[in-house]
C-alpha cells in the first residue's frame, strides 16, 4: 500500500456543526486523505438521521448506542433489543459511545453504569466493537470493563484516550484498542502523549471526535473529519515513524477493530 488512507473512527456528523454542509465535509475528508468516517451515536431518539447519512454517502459507517452524558435523557438508554437490532443494518460498524463520565454528570453514575453494561453485552453477541467513554472515571471504568470481559470476551476502543496509564495498560490488556484525538497535539497533553509513545503500534487509532477537539494548527476552530491528517502527522512524528508507513497501519487498525468496513469494501 504506497497511498496515504486513514479512517476518522470517531466523528459525529449528525451535530449541528456539520450536518447542515456535509457534501464540503466528506469531499473536504477525501481531499486530506480521510477515506472513511464512522458517525458516532449518542442518544437512541437521534439513531434514524444518523443511519441515514451513512445510507447518503458511500464512506460513512455508524454506530448505535447511548452516551454517558445522555443516559438520563435517553428513554431507551438501557433498551438491549433494541440497539441490537439496530446493530444488524450493513452498515452500523459499533456499539456506543457507551461509557462513563463524572466531569460533568455525577448524580447520574448509576444510569451510566447500567446503559454501558447492557451495551457492552450487545457488543460482545453481536461482535461488533464496543466504543468506550470515559472521563474522571478510570478506577470504575476498570472495575466494569475486567468484570464484564470475565462474563464474556468482547471488542472495544477507548476513544478520544485523555485517561491515566492504569485505564490504557487494562484496555491493552484486554486486546482493546486506543483511540487518540486532536488533544494528543495539545501541549498540555504530556501524559497522553507518553501513553501514546509507548503503547503498541497495532494498538493505536486516530479520530477526530469531531465538531470538537481540533488538533493543532487548526485548534480553536470547528473540528472536521479532514483534520485527522494532523493528528496522524503529530503522531508519526511522536514515534518516529514514517508517515506513510504509519498511516497504512492505522488503516490497517482500523479495518481490524471495524471488521464490517472491511467486509463493505470487499463487497
Amino acid at each position: 500500500m504506497n497511498e496515504i488512507r486513514i479512517i476518522d473512527t470517531h466523528c459525529h456528523l449528525d451535530f449541528k456543526e456539520l450536518k447542515n454542509r456535509l457534501d464540503s465535509v466528506i469531499k473536504d475528508a477525501k481531499i486530506n486523505n480521510v477515506t472513511d468516517m464512522v458517525t458516532i451515536s449518542t442518544n437512541l431518539s437521534r439513531i434514524d438521521p444518523i443511519k441515514e447519512i451513512s445510507e447518503k454517502y458511500e464512506e460513512v459507517f455508524f454506530t448505535v448506542g447511548v452516551h454517558p452524558n445522555e443516559a438520563h435523557k435517553d428513554k431507551q438508554f438501557d433498551d438491549h433489543d433494541f440497539i441490537k437490532n439496530y446493530s444488524k443494518h450493513v452498515k452500523c460498524v459499533g456499539i456506543g459511545e457507551g461509557g462513563l463520565d463524572y466531569y460533568y454528570n455525577k448524580e447520574n453514575m448509576e444510569l451510566q453504569k447500567r446503559s454501558l453494561e447492557v451495551q457492552i453485552n450487545v457488543a460482545r453477541t453481536t461482535n461488533l466493537p464496543m466504543i468506550i467513554h470515559s472521563r474522571d472515571a478510570d478506577k470504575d471504568m476498570i472495575e466494569i470493563i475486567k468484570s464484564e470481559y470475565k462474563n464474556g470476551p468482547f471488542k472495544a476502543i477507548l476513544h478520544c484516550y485523555s485517561s491515566g496509564e492504569e485505564l490504557a495498560n487494562c484496555g491493552l490488556d484486554l486486546d482493546f484498542f486506543i483511540s487518540f484525538s486532536g488533544i494528543l497535539t495539545f501541549n498540555s497533553a504530556k501524559n497522553i502523549q507518553k501513553i501514546a509513545k509507548n503503547i503498541p503500534l497495532n494498538k493505536i487509532l486516530v479520530e477526530t471526535d469531531s465538531p470538537y477537539l481540533a488538533p493543532s494548527p487548526v485548534r480553536g476552530s470547528v473540528n472536521e473529519p479532514k483534520n485527522c491528517i494532523h493528528t496522524a502527522q503529530f503522531l508519526s512524528k511522536l514515534r518516529d515513524v514514517d508517515f506513510l508507513e504509519l498511516s497504512n497501519t492505522l488503516y490497517k487498525n482500523s479495518l481490524a477493530v471495524f471488521e464490517k468496513i472491511k467486509l463493505w469494501k470487499n463487497k
